[in-house]
C-alpha cells in the first residue's frame, strides 16, 4: 500500500490516529512530520520495519 499524501509513492509503514480526522497510512518521513502534530499517534505497522529505517 502507497503512502496516503499526496505525490508520495513511498510504501506506507506507519497509521496515523488522527483525532480531527480520519486515520491514514503513511510513510515513515510522513509519520515524522505528521505524528509531531498534538493528539496525532503514529502506531508503526509491524511488517514494515525495513520501511522504517529510511
Amino acid at each position: 500500500m502507497e503512502c496516503a499524501e499526496p505525490d508520495c509513492e513511498r510504501a506506507a509503514a506507519v497509521e496515523l490516529h488522527i483525532p480531527w480526522d480520519d486515520n491514514r497510512l503513511v510513510c515513515a518521513p510522513h509519520a515524522r512530520v505528521l505524528g509531531r502534530q498534538d493528539g496525532v499517534v503514529a502506531d508503526p505497522s509491524p511488517d514494515s520495519a525495513d520501511e522504517l529505517l529510511e
